[in-house]
């Protein structure tokens, strides 16, 4: 088999990984919550503490639910977004490596 080719199924694989990574971490961080009757908290599917989210989030987005925080908002924004941004770069590099064989 061409090493070309190879390099093309595993930046196909990899980008695939990427993508089921990128949908069960946003599975476990907004739909899955669980409740510490010990301490009387909320956490995600994370294991990270959940807090009542900002009035104009609600207004804005019509989130009436509880949400970590801005600092792990904005690294979940990152995440996904970035992973989307991998996982699309991924599947460029192996059509390239499909155009060259």
């Amino acid at each position: 088999m061409d090493m070309k080719r190879v390099l093309e199924k595993v930046c196909y694989a990899a980008a695939g990984l990427v993508g089921i990574g990128i949908l069960v971490t946003g599975f476990l961080a907004y739909f899955v919550i669980s409740f510490d009757p010990a301490t009387r908290h909320h956490f995600d599917g994370l294991g990270r503490e959940l807090e009542p989210s900002p009035w104009f989030i609600r207004w804005i987005f019509g989130q009436d639910r509880d949400w970590p925080g801005w600092g792990w908002w904005l690294f979940d924004f990152v995440w996904f977004w970035g992973g989307i941004a991998i996982a699309y770069g991924l599947v460029k590099l192996g059509e390239r490596f499909k155009q060259r064989a």
